[in-house]
């Protein structure tokens, strides 16, 4: 029993993005298109078999086989002081990757013991003085024993609004008690993240695998919260991940059947389920992980090759069906051409079920096998050669113009004012310990800042000396009935009378309170700016020369300055590197030689090759630096903290740029070496026909509705048949996704 299945396609696809199809048989018909003669006539005779199959829809998907990656990173602002492994290394759960600068985390874990205390401290003041407010406007309202008629009357008319003053501030001390205990919350989260550096700076490894990215520290040592230091990918897990369709743009999670093509073979998939918190992490970022499929048969995939995935929506399943161009009306009446043994076409009336937009199923009237009649307006084939469809592999390359062997761990020095080189301590291969003096630069601006820093102690401390002074004479003359008291409490100053004790007393409490917050927040800010100052003066003797000392061990491998240089700020001044490792990098720049698609890198485990004197050398790519335009692609991490997005800094490259490593190592002279090849597009097993097999189709009533078909050869019949087709040709020939199988027979042009 043959099985024609569902065809009801548009094609929009594209690598890595969400593909559908369309492939019509003869485009949509109106009603007015369809001829009213009971003989229809046609450029040549044209039928179809009647056939099993099924009505629906199908979406077309293309999945690359790639390793389950594993973020590793800090859940705190720090400094890194070493990065321990490099692309290519394997790795241990647990294994020791980076460590962080454990003195910096200290500082910051002090800093944040000192915003928690100050924060504790002038919560509890202000709310003191909030309720001493509060208490101030109620004696205040209540107080009319001693006023006169008109006084009496004032004080009614303003009773209303004390009391809205004693709501509002009321309302206010609940705020800011809610704002305290967030401020309390994430300081101490904060504390947390900086103890548990500070008890163990070292970044373990939270998986086993390959590394296959770390973060480059030739800008800078700093590293965010939740910033991609080291990327362990599991290279025996692999997922299918259909790149570029994220999970809020997927539209087929409601499809009845979904399946993967492996070497030919059908296997059941299932997308991957994201937690809700993923979900609102995602759309508060608005960055979307992509749609991943796993098969639970776990078919053999290849790293970096690609996959066809069939979502398939059903109306009818194993139905007899017709095509839609082969179905007439009359009024109510459906009916179609059947060819009879005489070899003429007889009407007959038919009953139909379900349709599609290529297809209608037939519940009564016809068997399968029949010839049925369908109208065409292309020329059914008289004069070809039969071409028998079978499975190939189909690859377009890519390649990397410009490799060099990656040193481990190079940090690039840069100087951090603008300034003139007084000494450059060490020179190219010394060896270097943490600690060492590097450079000395003299700046003036190492001078100045340090002199800035000096006078903003100063003027914190001239500010609160001038702010207490103003409270103690307020204190004072409120004590002595003076005028300053006047003009504090001259809303409902009683005539002839001396201040009521009692609003005396709470507004001396007042001042005092608010003299005291003064002196909290003044140490606390004292306390921050001489810090800075401290940090500010580290290295620098006071008339502007800075002395640079390095901050690990390692190897000197340039020098880029010399005693009397001039320098701005950012200026490379010297770099740093670990050992020399047996790992290309590759960047994929313009090329007049070879077609190069700039945006795409190497999959981690995908094989790659390189041609030398004639002998190809070959190797798998092991990691990835640069993205291209995707310098800093984000992924979404769950542990034990809670869901964060974390991601990568750029490479620097300024272009897509990966890592591989030859099966036998680098070859000692490189410069014979021709481009770093690999795959743009990999399939295995596929359906590959010559392009000029392949005939295009455009809807008149719509011509952006296009469609591809064959002419396919049934028995004694030439039929046409809608196919998918994939948007990539290499060369002469065509992927073709859906529609013909190996083992069909196509006509082929004479």
């Amino acid at each position: 029993m043959k099985n024609r299945n569902l065809l009801s396609i548009k094609k929009l696809a594209v690598l890595g993005i969400c593909v559908s199809f369309v492939a019509g048989g003869c485009g949509k018909m109106t009603e007015s298109s369809i001829p009213k003669l009971e003989e229809p006539v046609a450029l040549n005779e044209a039928y179809r078999p009647v056939e099993y199959g099924t009505i629906g829809s199908l979406q077309v998907l293309m999945a690359t086989a790639v390793s389950r990656d594993y973020c590793n990173y800090y859940s705190a602002n720090v400094n890194i002081s070493q990065i321990y492994v490099e692309p290519g290394d394997t790795v241990n759960v647990g294994d020791v990757l980076a460590v962080c600068d454990v003195d910096e985390a200290k500082k910051q874990l002090q800093q944040c013991k000192d915003a928690l205390a100050h924060e504790n401290e002038t919560y509890e003041i202000s709310a003191q003085i909030s309720d001493t407010q509060i208490k101030l406007w109620e004696s205040q309202a209540a107080d009319t024993d001693e006023f006169s008629t008109e006084q009496i009357e004032k004080k009614e008319s303003t009773e209303e609004d004390y009391n809205t003053q004693i709501a509002t501030e009321q309302e206010n001390e609940r705020y800011d008690k809610q704002l305290h205990e967030y401020r309390v919350q994430k300081i101490n989260e904060q504390m947390a993240s900086y103890q548990q550096i500070v008890d163990d700076g070292t970044l373990k490894a939270a998986h086993s695998g390959l590394v296959t990215y770390t973060k480059k520290l030739t800008d800078g040592r700093s590293a965010a919260a939740y910033e991609n230091i080291v990327i362990v990918s599991d290279t025996d897990d692999l997922v299918l991940d259909i790149k570029g369709t994220a999970i809020n743009e997927y539209k087929y999670s409601d499809y009845d059947k979904k399946y993967v093509i492996v070497d030919g073979e059908k296997y059941d998939v299932t997308e991957s389920q994201y937690t809700s918190e993923v979900l609102v992490l995602s759309k508060i970022n608005n960055r979307y992980p992509d749609v991943c499929v796993e098969s639970r048969e776990k078919p053999f995939l290849t790293a970096g090759q690609m996959y066809p995935v069939y979502f398939e929506k059903t109306k009818a399943n194993q139905a007899l069906v017709v095509g839609k161009d082969s179905i007439y009306k009359d009024g109510d009446t459906r009916y179609v051409y059947v060819k009879n043994d005489e070899g003429g076409r007889e009407k007959r009336i038919i009953t139909t079920g379900e349709s599609d937009e290529n297809y209608t199923q037939v519940t009564e009237g016809l068997k399968e096998g029949e010839l049925v009649y369908y109208n065409s307006t292309d020329q059914v084939p008289t004069k070809y050669s039969k071409y028998t469809v079978t499975r190939s592999d189909f690859d377009i390359a890519n390649y990397g113009v410009r490799y060099s062997r990656s040193d481990a761990g190079t940090i690039t020095e840069t100087c951090d004012y603008e300034g003139q080189i007084v000494s450059v301590n060490v020179k190219q291969d010394d060896t270097v310990e943490k600690g060492m003096l590097l450079y000395v630069v003299d700046t003036g601006e190492g001078k100045a800042a340090i002199t800035e820093a000096k006078n903003a102690i100063d003027s914190e401390n001239e500010s609160y000396a001038q702010k207490i002074a103003d409270y103690d004479k307020q204190i004072k003359d409120l004590s002595e009935g003076g005028s300053s008291a006047e003009e504090n409490n001259r809303q409902d100053e009683k005539p002839d009378t001396a201040y009521d004790e009692q609003q005396l007393k709470l507004n001396l409490q007042l001042l005092n309170l608010q003299k005291k917050l003064a002196c909290a927040d003044h140490t606390y800010q004292l306390s921050r700016l001489q810090s800075a100052y401290d940090s500010i003066s580290a290295g620098n003797d006071g008339k502007g020369n800075i002395s640079v000392y390095a901050k690990n061990d390692g190897k000197v491998s340039k020098v880029s300055v010399k005693a009397g240089d001039n320098v701005e700020k950012g200026s490379d001044i010297l770099q740093i590197t670990g050992n020399s490792t047996d790992v290309l990098l590759v960047q994929v720049k313009d090329s007049n030689s070879y077609k190069v698609y700039k945006d795409n890198i190497a999959d981690v485990g995908e094989r790659v090759s390189l041609e030398l004197d004639g002998t190809t050398i070959y190797g798998s790519c092991i990691g990835f630096a640069g993205y291209g335009r995707e310098a800093q692609k984000g992924y979404i991490n769950q542990d034990d903290k809670g869901v964060h997005i974390t991601g990568n800094t750029d490479s620097g490259y300024g272009n897509a740029a990966f890592y591989i490593k030859l099966d036998n190592g680098i070859p000692d002279d490189l410069t014979r070496a021709s481009a770093v090849k690999f795959s743009y597009v990999s399939f295995k097993k596929v359906v590959v026909v010559p392009t000029s097999i392949i005939h295009k189709q455009v809807n008149p009533m719509d011509k952006d509705d296009i469609s591809y078909y064959v002419w396919k050869i049934d028995g004694d019949s030439v039929v046409k048949q809608p196919v998918i087709l994939g948007d990539y040709t290499s060369g002469s020939n065509t992927l073709v996704l859906y529609g013909i199988d190996e083992g069909d027979e196509i006509c082929l042009a004479s």
